[in-house]
């Protein structure tokens, strides 16, 4: 992981858009170039993201879902920013579409292949032993040819066999907890994956 001067840090998004920001700072840049930067804050000082940073775990996760063959961001660099501190990495995103996009700006398109492709997807990521904690559709992407792949991987464990039933309804109940995305979908879609509405 490359250190880099607060200097640097600002020349680099000279330009930039700020597409993600807390009270802490920003999140997520797009760079001029088309490619991305995500920053990642320490929580705690004593934690095991000391050993092992977030955007570390983003790009370990982005080789691993690479060699297993499901599409992801391609990991460009790694920096280490000091004052304040902040781990970052510099990626190309993923082509394309999330599924709540697709869903806000085309609610009436035919659902039931999309979300039969989700199905799909979701059980050779759990057969692969891919356990996404940050499931919904707002992280999953329709590609323009037609693939599903992941963005935002940090918080994913590759358990290398696969998941327990118990995990994998665990993930389930992870997909189905933004009601905001499941009130676009179709009633009879939604009782398939068991999302209830209220």
């Amino acid at each position: 992981m490359k250190k880099i001067s607060r200097a640097e840090y600002e020349s680099w998004k000279e330009g930039a858009k700020v597409l993600e920001e807390d009270r802490y700072g920003e999140k997520v840049l797009h760079l001029p170039d088309g490619t991305f930067i995500k920053l990642f804050r320490r929580k705690r000082w004593l934690s095991k993201t000391t050993l092992r940073p977030p955007a570390k775990r983003f790009a370990d996760n982005a080789a691993e879902l690479q060699r297993l063959g499901i599409r992801c961001p391609a990991v460009i660099g790694l920096y280490q920013m000091e004052n304040p501190y902040r781990t970052i990495v510099h990626y190309l995103p993923l082509e394309g579409a999330t599924l709540r996009q697709l869903l806000n700006s085309e609610p009436s398109l035919e659902q039931i292949e999309l979300f039969a492709q989700l199905a799909e997807f979701i059980t050779t990521l759990h057969d692969l032993g891919i356990y996404f904690r940050s499931l919904h559709l707002g992280n999953i992407v329709q590609t323009p040819d037609n693939a599903l792949g992941l963005i935002d991987i940090s918080d994913m464990r590759c358990l290398g066999k696969p998941l327990s039933n118990r995990m994998r309804a665990r993930n389930y109940r992870h997909l189905l907890r933004y009601e905001e995305d499941w009130a676009l979908v179709d009633p009879f879609i939604s009782r398939q994956f068991g999302a209830s509405r209220r």
